[in-house]
């Protein structure tokens, strides 16, 4: 009976079942995305986004779900520069509840959203560190459901993580003309799924792809990829 009702609360599931939509995810706001994650993200845990170079994207694909969780605070931790308010604010992200967070190296970074998390202040935390260990990451697993915040762990690895980090979510971004591909390598409750498409053309139209582009041998026109809401340092 104990078994069953793990089963029924989603805290365990059969290896070769492949279960349905979890009720208790949020809207990632990007309906394929959504449709690979049955549901969208976790409401609660740790996401790894293996992003490869800053700035293929990884931003967009958190703003449309940032946008509409501003009830508490968003917590930034060691972006790669500087945010830019105004981009955030015409994103939809609320500043008066977004907080900043600047570390001097990856442990007061970790000690952050650590304590961050454990105030039960944050409904989301986005943290950049070059890696976990499996304690660290299992803290901020536990902190995370504990206090109903989801943490995106971003790092600029092009592959997650090789470990097998006790996490809610691993995934890697690839960039493309008009958003991202994803591979989600390990999502809790059900099995891995070929990598999707996130087309991002229709909430940034300057994706677009130009119909018509000078003939060179260079590198490709600048003005065909998105600035990120970044400035510099």
């Amino acid at each position: 009976m104990a078994l069953l009702q793990l089963e029924k609360e989603r805290l365990v599931w059969r290896a070769r079942q492949l279960t349905g939509p979890d009720h208790r995810r949020q809207s990632s706001f990007y309906p394929t995305l959504d449709a690979h994650l049955q549901g969208g993200w976790p409401q609660t845990g740790l996401v790894e986004l293996a992003c490869g170079p800053a700035g293929i994207g990884e931003l967009r694909l958190l703003f449309p779900l940032l946008a509409q969780a501003q009830s508490r605070l968003q917590v930034w931790i060691n972006p790669p520069a500087e945010l830019n308010g105004q981009a955030l604010a015409q994103h939809g992200i609320d500043l008066s509840q977004t907080l900043l967070i600047r570390c001097q190296n990856p442990q007061q970074a970790l000690w952050s959203a650590e304590q961050s998390l454990n105030s039960g202040c944050c409904s989301h935390l986005i943290l950049w560190a070059p890696g976990l260990t499996a304690p660290q990451a299992k803290r901020l697993q536990v902190s995370a459901k504990g206090n109903q915040a989801l943490m995106f762990w971003l790092h600029p690895q092009a592959e997650p993580s090789t470990s097998a980090l006790p996490i809610s979510a691993r995934l890697s971004l690839a960039p493309l003309a008009t958003g991202l591909r994803l591979q989600i390598h390990k999502y809790q409750g059900q099995w891995p799924q070929n990598s999707c498409q996130v087309d991002m053309h229709e909430l940034w139209p300057s994706l677009a792809i130009p119909t018509h582009l000078p003939t060179h041998h260079g590198p490709a026109p600048s003005s065909t990829i998105a600035a990120l809401p970044f400035k510099p340092r």
